[in-house]
């Protein structure tokens, strides 16, 4: 346990912790037909700009109430650095496919997919012991989420036209976020780790942002800042924080098996807002995605 992580310690061994994930899960999932409301805006590089700004600026009271020191990470720079290229790529993904496809399937795909591309991951980093309902469970994620793109109908074109492309390749370099995450849980505080993330990707973005319009949000209507402090405030500031907290104190691949909850509210949410279709391979194929993840959290 990190000797940096006094609000972890509170948390850890608790049930805290656990509800404080569910909740943070729950509203990932509403935050993806919210990002499909605030893509009729403005394009995703001027988004990720401003959320990673107001993500941000919601860890700085957060830290003032925990007594948190914004100690820069001099020796975990190197992880922060990559984390920060990763929630890049998976914030560029994650507009740009809610823009050109269907929020709720993005909400299903990204949450399957991403734990089983982390547990891949953290076998061949921390030399993970792999047990047999792992690659049971792994299988299963495979299955359903071939059904989930709707394998039979495959054409590449097609897979990115949906916007299914962006939305696998958010799954991919999210799992590379959660790995840098626990690789720096012996030397930072989550809610430290996540104010210079959210600092570092500022940076990373800014030469791509349109600084012609970066002022454009200012003008945009109430239905869009409602929208894009739920991605940003809320999704962002407190949802990824407490994921960050998480993987620090109960591992990685554990933590990302509470994303089961993500599909569950993103396809609810984006049938009521947004009226989309709930279709039998996002049904079947999110179900046997998560019965994957399921058995890979299994003791």
């Amino acid at each position: 346990m990190s000797k940096y992580s006094t609000w972890s310690i509170t948390f850890n061994s608790t049930t805290k912790l656990y509800i404080a994930l569910v909740m943070a899960m729950f509203i990932w999932g509403i935050s993806w037909p919210s990002a499909k409301i605030v893509g009729r805006y403005a394009d995703a590089d001027l988004l990720m700009f401003w959320r990673f700004v107001i993500g941000a600026m919601t860890m700085l009271p957060i830290m003032h109430l925990l007594k948190i020191n914004a100690n820069f990470p001099r020796k975990s720079f190197r992880y922060v650095l990559i984390a920060a290229i990763c929630l890049v790529g998976y914030n560029y993904n994650y507009l740009k496919g809610t823009q050109i496809g269907m929020a709720g399937l993005g909400g299903v795909i990204v949450p399957t997919l991403s734990p089983l591309v982390t547990l891949i991951l953290a076998i061949a980093t921390f030399n993970q012991k792999v047990h047999k309902k792992d690659i049971i469970g792994i299988l299963f994620g495979i299955i359903g989420g071939l059904i989930l793109l709707e394998i039979w109908k495959f054409n590449f074109q097609d897979l990115s036209k949906s916007g299914n492309l962006y939305f696998i390749i958010a799954a991919v370099v999210w799992a590379g976020a959660i790995i840098c995450t626990q690789k720096v849980k012996s030397e930072l505080n989550a809610v430290n780790f996540s104010l210079w993330l959210y600092l570092v990707a500022i940076i990373i973005v800014l030469p791509i942002t349109p600084l012609s319009s970066i002022m454009n949000v200012f003008s945009f209507d109430w239905i869009f800042w409602i929208n894009f402090l739920v991605i940003s405030a809320l999704s962002l500031g407190f949802g990824t924080t407490i994921f960050f907290l998480a993987t620090m104190n109960i591992g990685s691949h554990k933590t990302s098996s509470f994303m089961y909850v993500v599909p569950i509210s993103a396809v609810g949410s984006s049938v009521l807002f947004l009226g989309e279709p709930l279709a039998l391979s996002t049904t079947l194929g999110g179900g046997l995605a998560i019965f994957g993840v399921y058995l890979i959290n299994q003791k």
